[in-house]
């Protein structure tokens, strides 16, 4: 089994008090494979480590083979422990793996054959710069698992540039709420393994239908204000892009 695809080979050397989340991109070319063996393996760790609650959601990239496996832990000191510990149990997640009902022949053999790991990132949480703390968090865990949607957007900003990129993202922030606009929107910044990213912006929604309609109306009402102008103004200096945007979709059956 790939046991990269659910550990992170990373030392951690500082401790970050705030929410962790760590993205492992792999690619599978039968993702009916990767959906039974992926969840037999979540179950199994479950089981030996006594442990409800993974914190872990599947995303699919629509158009690619491309699957994105997040997991969630309070701070990088629990991230770096649940790794020990998940290290100091392989012994005991193997025979629980074993104990479980047998997979169809040949599925482990087809899963090394189709999915392959291709990276690992840590991003940590910014909740001065989101609104999900005050949007999302509310929210029952029906109505979050309605919300399958995600439009990620990955920003480089330039040398000693994170303060201006921060600071113009929270007078957004704040002329939103003086606009009433309100959408679920997380920003996290890279601790760990991002190629050339500094932050990651992710977007909440239903659907990709109503995450274009919905930013349809955000920016008809954006445009009417003179402050919207001003700070558009300003991107015209700024020292921050957007290298890349994809679209995730939770796959909610592989949520552990």
């Amino acid at each position: 089994m790939k046991k990269l695809i659910f550990t992170l080979l990373i030392s951690a050397s500082t401790l970050v008090n705030s929410q962790i989340m760590v993205v492992n991109e792999i690619e599978t070319d039968s993702k009916d494979n990767f959906t039974m063996m992926v969840t037999h393996w979540m179950n199994a760790v479950k089981t030996a480590m006594d442990v409800k609650d993974l914190r872990s959601y599947v995303f699919e990239e629509p158009g690619t083979n491309k699957v994105q496996f997040l997991q969630f832990h309070d701070s990088m000191t629990d991230m770096v422990d649940y790794m020990n510990k998940q290290e100091e149990s392989q012994e005991k997640i193997w025979k629980a793996f074993q104990s479980m009902d047998p997979l169809p022949e040949g599925t482990a053999d087809v899963f090394n054959e189709t999915s392959n790991f291709r990276e690992s990132s840590v991003w940590e949480f910014k909740p001065e710069l989101s609104t999900t703390p005050e949007t999302w968090n509310p929210l029952s865990k029906s109505e979050k698992d309605e919300q399958f949607y995600r439009r990620i957007q990955y920003v480089s900003v330039k040398f000693n540039q994170d303060r201006a990129f921060e600071d113009w993202t929270k007078k957004m922030n704040a002329l939103d709420k003086k606009l009433g606009i309100s959408y679920h929107y997380a920003v996290f910044k890279s601790s760990f393994g991002a190629k050339d990213a500094d932050y990651m912006v992710m977007c909440i929604d239903k659907s990709q239908f109503e995450y274009f309609r919905n930013w349809e109306v955000r920016t008809n009402t954006r445009e009417k204000s003179d402050e919207f102008t001003a700070l558009v103004d300003e991107l015209s200096a700024s020292k921050w892009s957007v290298i890349g945007e994809y679209t995730w979709n939770r796959i909610l059956d592989l949520t552990f």
